[in-house]
């Protein structure tokens, strides 16, 4: 798995929601509130609950502080440009949700069927039995992961659509799959990229400015023509570089922003400057695709490629949707660390 590059996805808030380790409560499932239930948004004729809002806003928000609020008290971090981030990639992960719920009307799947609420049913009541093992453990864990059990219904609804939407698209041709197709978007460098990295981690408690200068050092060596594989064993910290040799081979809105964009935009055999995301500094040297690597995982990139695809069906779904803010003072209070 790409740990520190995959973006941060519905599937992996519902990971780190399984990983939260709480206290017990008691066993009522709260109902949402009327203030949860409050509507701050239109995603097209949807409308958006507060708690959808509060979800996305707050598990983003996360990306920077990991939950810990003294992480904006450093001044040299920017909280504008940070809320302007949060904020952008709440609206867009909201938007992407109901875009997708509207796609499966168009083809022919009621996100609200009876069909899907079953499904929905039996998954939540999996999760509360088997992995969070209990109605007070899950009540807790909801609380931490700044859910309620709307929400989390809300998530798994989502994934359950996605699941059949993407079947659909793909047993219609919608989204063609022959392997010639396949093959040469591989070999597209416009939507197929294979890159090597650096990664200089900005864990808690490190200096910023240390790991900053060791990046630097690093790139120094690199433009000076040691070897990069030897300089990832030196002062790299991504342990996918270590098991995965070979570099990462991904699409486009498939890994962390910044590093995507930075990979996309070199020319095969050239290096990165130093690329800082909310994960570290990440220093990116961009390679030809290896066709013995290609040959061996040819059905896992296939599915990389088509996922790919229907992402880009759901984004295109996006753009002809309009969102509207309705200015509540909901969505301010959550603001706080700005202050």
């Amino acid at each position: 798995m790409k740990k520190y590059l995959h973006r941060f996805t519905l599937i992996l808030l519902i990971t780190v929601l399984l990983a939260l380790s709480l206290s017990s409560c008691g066993t009522k499932i709260p109902e949402s509130t009327e203030e949860e239930l409050t509507t701050v948004l239109t995603v097209g004729e949807y409308e958006v609950p507060f708690e959808v809002y509060r979800y996305f806003f707050m598990n983003y928000k996360a990306e920077y502080d990991s939950g810990n609020d003294s992480y904006w008290s450093d001044e040299s971090v920017d909280k504008a440009a940070a809320y302007a981030d949060i904020k952008e990639k709440t609206l867009s992960a909201i938007k992407r949700c109901y875009a997708t719920f509207s796609l499966c009307e168009k083809h022919g799947i009621d996100p609200y069927s009876y069909e899907i609420n079953k499904i929905v049913d039996e998954t939540a009541e999996d999760y509360i039995k088997n992995e969070f093992g209990g109605k007070s453990e899950y009540v807790d864990s909801l609380d931490g992961a700044h859910m309620t059990a709307s929400v989390f219904r809300f998530v798994l609804r989502r994934l359950e659509c996605d699941s059949q939407l993407y079947d659909v698209l793909i047993a219609s041709k919608a989204i063609k799959n022959d392997d010639k197709t396949v093959l040469d978007a591989i070999q597209n460098p416009d939507i197929f990229c294979r890159a090597k990295q650096i990664l200089i981690k900005n864990d808690e408690g490190e200096s910023l400015s240390d790991n900053l200068a060791k990046a630097q050092e690093a790139l120094n060596a690199a433009s000076l023509g040691v070897d990069f594989d030897t300089l990832v064993a030196k002062y790299g910290e991504d342990t996918n570089m270590i098991v995965n040799p070979t570099g990462y081979y991904f699409t486009r809105n498939e890994l962390i922003e910044e590093f995507e964009e930075a990979a996309f935009a070199l020319e095969v055999g050239e290096t990165s400057e130093i690329i800082t995301s909310h994960v570290g500094y990440h220093i990116i040297r961009r390679y030809d695709p290896d066709p013995s690597y290609v040959s061996e995982h040819y059905d896992e990139l296939k599915k990389t490629y088509l996922t790919y695809k229907y992402q880009e069906a759901v984004e295109a779904e996006m753009e002809l949707m309009t969102l509207t803010e309705k200015g509540t003072e909901l969505t301010k209070t959550l603001e706080d660390f700005l202050k």
